[in-house]
């Protein structure tokens, strides 16, 4: 069975699934989902891509909206984990 390939919204590096983090979108917020199992639209990140992602509003294209996301839970989350 092949790998699952995934590609990272911010510098769009295709990598094994394994070594991204998927995050979702609930409301306007942006959560991680080290589980892969969280409804919704999922998104792929390197975690050392998140401040190019925020600065490229990669978020927002990603999840296909205009509005402000915030990615305050998701910030915590990197910090905690690096």
């Amino acid at each position: 069975m092949p790998i699952p390939i995934r590609s990272c919204i911010a510098c769009r590096k295709r990598e094994n699934f394994s070594e991204l983090l998927r995050v979702v979108r609930i409301g306007n917020q942006v959560l991680p989902d080290e589980d892969h199992r969280k409804f919704g639209r999922g998104a792929w990140l390197h975690r050392s891509c998140f401040d190019v992602a925020k600065e490229r509003r990669s978020f927002q294209r990603a999840f296909r909206t205009d509005e402000n996301l915030s990615t305050d839970p998701l910030e915590k989350f990197l910090t905690n984990k690096l």
